[in-house]
Order: C-alpha cells, then sequence, then structure tokens
C-alpha cells in the first residue's frame, strides 16, 4: 500500500489506484490554495533533444536557461509579482546557478540562500548542508529573514513549507511528476496564504497545464 499526491510512472509497482481526491476538493475542503500563474518569457527549446515525459540533464537545462539578461527578469517579474516579498523557492537549470541565483538576489538587496544535498550558500559562505543547518534556513524562511531559496531539485519533493508564497520556475520541467512535484511544494494551505503565485521562466505552464487542474 502507497500513498502518493503524484501517482505516475507506478504501473510496475502498484496495480490499482485508489483516487482519495482531486485539487478542486482540496481547495473547497481548505487542503489546497490555488496557484496564479505568469509566464513573463519562456527559453527557446528548438535545438534541444528531449525526451517525451523525461526531464533535461542538467547541461540541457543550463544551456537553454542561462541566456542574457535571464536574472533582470527573474527580478523584475519577482519585484512586480511579490512586492510584499512572500517567502519565496525558485528551481534553477543547475546547482551552480542556483547558487548564482542566490547571489544576485542579495546583490539586489533581497535575502536569498541556496540548498543543495550537500551544501547551503548563505550570507556569502558556502556550509555543509547539516540537518541542522536545514532547519535553521527554513525557520529563516518562514520567519522572513531568508526571502528566497534558491535550489536544483533537492527541494521538489519530501518537503514540508506551506508558508511558501511564491514559486520562480527558472528551468525546465520535462515531466508532468517534476512539474507537479515542485509546484506542490507551493500549494498547501497556510494561515498567511489566501493563494500562491508561480512566475514560471521555463514555459512549464503551458507544457504540462495548470497546476490546478484536477
Amino acid at each position: 500500500v502507497g500513498i502518493t499526491a503524484t501517482p505516475l510512472d507506478l504501473g510496475d509497482t502498484y496495480t490499482h489506484l485508489i483516487q482519495a481526491g482531486v485539487n478542486s476538493e482540496l481547495r473547497d475542503c481548505g487542503a489546497l490554495v490555488a496557484a496564479e500563474t505568469y509566464g513573463p518569457d519562456e527559453p527557446d527549446l528548438a535545438k534541444v533533444k528531449i525526451q517525451a515525459g523525461k526531464d533535461l540533464t542538467e547541461k540541457q537545462a543550463v544551456s537553454v536557461m542561462m541566456r542574457p539578461g535571464l536574472f533582470g527578469r527573474i527580478l523584475e517579474n519577482f519585484k512586480l509579482l511579490n512586492p510584499e516579498r512572500r517567502p519565496t523557492i525558485c528551481f534553477a537549470p543547475g546547482v551552480k546557478e542556483s547558487v548564482w541565483i542566490a547571489q544576485q538576489f542579495c546583490e539586489a538587496g533581497i535575502p536569498a540562500a541556496h540548498i543543495d544535498g550537500e551544501e547551503i550558500w548563505r550570507d556569502g559562505h558556502l556550509a555543509p548542508a547539516s540537518d541542522q543547518a536545514r532547519l535553521e534556513l527554513f525557520a529563516d524562511s518562514e520567519s522572513g529573514r531568508v526571502c528566497v531559496i534558491s535550489n536544483r531539485f533537492v527541494l521538489r519533493e519530501g518537503i514540508d513549507a506551506p508558508w511558501l508564497g511564491h514559486g520562480i520556475f527558472a528551468t525546465v520541467f520535462g515531466s508532468l511528476q517534476s512539474y507537479l512535484q515542485a509546484g506542490g511544494r507551493l500549494l498547501r494551505n497556510h494561515h498567511s496564504l489566501s493563494r500562491v503565485t508561480i512566475q514560471d521562466h521555463g514555459g512549464n505552464w503551458h507544457r504540462h497545464g495548470s497546476l490546478n487542474e484536477d
């Protein structure tokens, strides 16, 4: 018996699926909030060979996303869509690029940090991503001391941070599962939220559909 919010690619493990609820029902009962998605720009994928249903490699994601002016567009739309600086999670095309995005936010006067499977960058320093360091980072995200947490994929699943109110997709999610998992970090209800905002620079919204769909 298994429980999952993204029942995809599990046919080799399970033979029956019992659907406990859909997004609209979960919003009606107060478990989820709605996402307002904006797609201010997107990459050109014409020269990238994408396998249907598969995520891009990190090299591919970096090559299509890291175009001139990327952070300028991220920052401009962040200020437009999140003027109150609600706690934010950013999905970057690569680990080094995630650190760079966090650094750029800090230079713009917006407290930011990066996390990956091994290290955390914040306040200008890289340190091991110990359990205590992770707990401190998430506590600072909830309190507002850190406005933006940037990552490649390590926060895509397995975290519970329902206070997050703004998401930046600075990468391409090739698989529907990755898109739903990343977006799902933001949909959980919290007393501080009436809705969440998705700022999608990867064209994921029209490739995979609305995060609000049943």
